[in-house]
């Protein structure tokens, strides 16, 4: 064995064995304790950023929710709106609303002629031409009724002409004028 101790070969083998073990030990572990650093690292930030996404989530959804209060309230307001100066109308609706306020406040229609639209600025203005016959307060009834209406923003042109009972006319008036509504173009 001495003589094995003398052989610089000997030597050699155990520097050898020695690098080939501080390889297999030494080396892996100090890769991996790199790469474990950064995985730990890596995970910090995934952490981070998924309480940032959790954070930015609950935001979103709360900005979303008032959002949505919001588009309510201002479809609320257009609806309210739309009530002073609608968008479009029915030609039928108005003239059925006309012939029942003005029967309903004791007139008789002779005349009920729809107006071609016209433009008046931002809007379209529809126009119905009336004659009535009835009693002077019954007319007063009538205008009241449509004032209470909303699409109707205007009474123009208003004629009212005296009856006499000697021509044997029991009604007291005959009005005419026109009736207009604006709406949004």
């Amino acid at each position: 064995m001495n003589k094995y101790l003398r052989d610089p070969r000997f030597y050699i083998l155990i520097l050898g064995v020695v690098l080939v073990v501080a390889l297999i030990y030494i080396y892996p572990r100090s890769i991996s304790a790199d790469i474990v650093a950064r995985i730990e690292i890596a995970e910090q930030n995934l952490e981070m950023k998924q309480a940032e996404l959790i954070s930015l989530q609950s935001g979103t959804s709360s900005d979303m929710a008032i959002t949505e209060q919001e588009i309510n309230l201002l479809t609320q307001q257009l609806a309210e709106l739309d009530r002073y100066l609608p968008r479009s109308y029915d030609q039928d609706e108005v003239l059925d609303m006309l012939t029942e306020k003005a029967e309903n406040s004791g007139l008789h229609i002779k005349v009920l002629t729809p107006l071609p639209p016209a433009t008046q600025g931002d809007y379209l203005i529809y126009g119905w031409q009336m004659q009535l016959s009835g009693r002077f307060h019954r007319l007063g009834v009538f205008l009241d009724q449509l004032t209470q209406q909303m699409m109707i923003t205007s009474v123009s042109n208003l004629s009212v002409i005296q009856q006499k009972a000697s021509d044997g006319n029991y009604d007291n008036m005959e009005a005419t004028f026109t009736v207009s509504a604006f709406v949004q173009p």
